[in-house]
């Protein structure tokens, strides 16, 4: 993925201290189950005697069932994730469909489980994520989010990982909440319903996989309609992130 440049520079001696094997404990941890038990979720649930089904669940500004909070959930837009300060993985919202792919694939035997058990350990991976949970664990530079598009120079497919970080209501550190998204349906319908397109910034410093081999006009979604002057244009305005018809 792409990361900002404030992220690149970080100092990996400090992040890569990560406890990815969540041998610490949150205010919440439940103690006393094993974190990789595929079982966890319904034995941490029977420990504690966690509210399910119709059982009422008071927010700071709502009243709730639990199955109203799935059914809510499972029809979100995006993918959520969430990770406790003690990186503990510990909630994911389900998709309606059981055949549907996600894009950063959770199942529900993996809640519970460890940051190390969740990501795979191959490449950049875990250390990618580390320096993702430290950056906000530590307010990097004074950052509370991080923003990731995944690079892949297809402008049909816009995917984005966007981390937040999570506070308390004393504003102490309680873990990160992870959404991710393929943008594309979302800017394809603002571009046909106001008449604008997709296009390519070439004067741009980044970006440079999106740009290659990318066709704007192809992939635009924009309004057929065409006004005079443009074609009088031989390339197109890159004073914003789109041109208007």
């Amino acid at each position: 993925m792409a990361e900002p440049k404030w992220l690149q520079n970080m100092n990996s001696d400090e992040y890569l201290k990560e406890d990815f094997d969540a041998k610490g404990k949150s205010k919440y941890t439940i103690e006393g189950i094993d974190k990789n038990d595929p079982d966890w979720l319904d034995k941490a649930a029977k420990k504690v005697h966690a509210a399910e089904g119709d059982d009422y669940v008071k927010l700071d500004s709502g009243l709730l069932t639990v199955n109203q909070l799935n059914w809510m959930f499972r029809n979100t837009l995006g993918e959520m994730t969430f990770v406790d300060d003690n990186n503990q993985f510990l909630w994911y919202n389900r998709p309606v469909d059981p055949n549907y792919k996600m894009k950063a694939k959770r199942t529900p035997d993996q809640v519970g489980d460890t940051m190390k058990a969740v990501h795979p350990d191959i490449r950049e991976v875990i250390p990618t994520a580390k320096k993702v949970v430290h950056a906000l664990r530590e307010k990097q530079d004074g950052h509370d989010d991080v923003y990731m598009p995944v690079p892949n120079g297809n402008l049909k497919k816009l995917i984005l990982h966007y981390y937040k970080r999570v506070e308390d209501d004393n504003g102490n550190y309680a873990g990160i909440y992870e959404w991710v998204q393929d943008l594309y349906p979302l800017v394809k319908y603002f571009c046909e319903t106001t008449g604008q397109k997709l296009v390519v910034d070439d004067d741009a410093t980044t970006g440079a996989t999106y740009r290659r081999n990318s066709d704007p006009d192809a992939v635009s979604g924009a309004s057929k309609k065409k006004a005079p002057e443009e074609k009088k244009e031989e390339k197109p305005d890159t004073s914003t992130g789109a041109s208007e018809h």
